[in-house]
């Protein structure tokens, strides 16, 4: 079956095209097609075949169906849920399927939409040259060339470093890098990076020769759950209302209690 996920109107993200004899939409580890939290429980619907399962209730086919309600994807089927449409189809004839990265890499673009541009991937130097620099990396589809030279993308004056080191490539399969045939090698954790693209996974050390980077992807620690810090911060600017009228309560009583004292004090002279 094909899934194309859209989310408030906007053009589908890319398609996940499924061969699996079961496949569970929610927003848990297990889901095969895994939406944010606050817009599906871990597991909502189920398809099996030709035919699902609400497993919470959902907007289905434009109507609202309770949990339990079941009957044949058809056609075409469209499952709404909060501010996302999933659209459920045949797989077109030929059609190869989606390697599970993508599952997973379209739902941590989901969560960039929810958190917002602090989500997004980056790159931070922790040793050499400009350490403490920090890169993010554009949406998908789009390439970050690493390495001491003009035509390079981040320039690091380090003479360890290739003209063109290494290739940092975002798409909607995921963050990848590659080697541009360096002098020094590039690493990431152990594994060695040849032409060979090697994902590259939130906490991962990268190694260009002596220089050393780590990627950083909030979004996907969130969805382990594990990223709070990752959250919008909520503005501090304006106190909620309960709150500034308990304070306007609280100074009137004291500026009455000094008033009185001092009246006190004035007929007692």
């Amino acid at each position: 079956m094909r899934f194309e996920i859209s989310e408030g109107g906007a053009e589908p993200l890319p398609p996940l095209d499924i061969v699996d004899d079961v496949v569970v939409i929610g927003s848990g580890p297990e889901a095969r097609v895994r939406l944010p939290a606050d817009a599906a429980r871990a597991a909502h619907i189920r398809i099996e075949g030709q035919s699902w399962t609400l497993l919470a209730e959902s907007r289905v086919g434009g109507m609202v169906r309770a949990a339990g309600d079941s009957g044949s994807v058809g056609h075409g089927l469209v499952i709404e849920l909060g501010n996302y449409r999933v659209r459920v189809s045949a797989t077109p004839v030929g059609t190869p399927a989606s390697l599970p990265r993508r599952t997973d890499s379209l739902a941590r673009e989901l969560v960039r939409g929810l958190l917002g541009d602090e989500a997004a991937p980056a790159l931070e130097i922790e040793r050499g040259m400009q350490a403490g620099s920090r890169r993010t990396l554009a949406p998908p589809d789009s390439t970050l060339v690493i390495g001491r030279g003009d035509e390079a993308h981040w320039v690091i004056l380090d003479d360890d470093l290739s003209l063109a080191h290494a290739e940092i490539r975002r798409s909607w399969d995921g963050v990848a890098v590659v080697d541009l045939g360096s002098k020094n090698g590039t690493r990431v954790d152990a594994t060695k990076v040849g032409s060979r693209p090697v994902e590259l996974r939130d906490g991962q050390s990268l190694a260009l020769g002596n220089l050393i980077m780590r990627f950083h992807d909030p979004a996907e620690r969130h969805l382990r759950g594990d990223a709070p810090a990752a959250l919008p911060a909520l503005s501090p600017a304006v106190p909620p209302a309960h709150v500034e009228h308990r304070a306007a309560i609280f100074a009137f009583a004291a500026l009455t209690v000094a008033a009185l004292a001092a009246l006190l004090w004035l007929l007692t002279m």
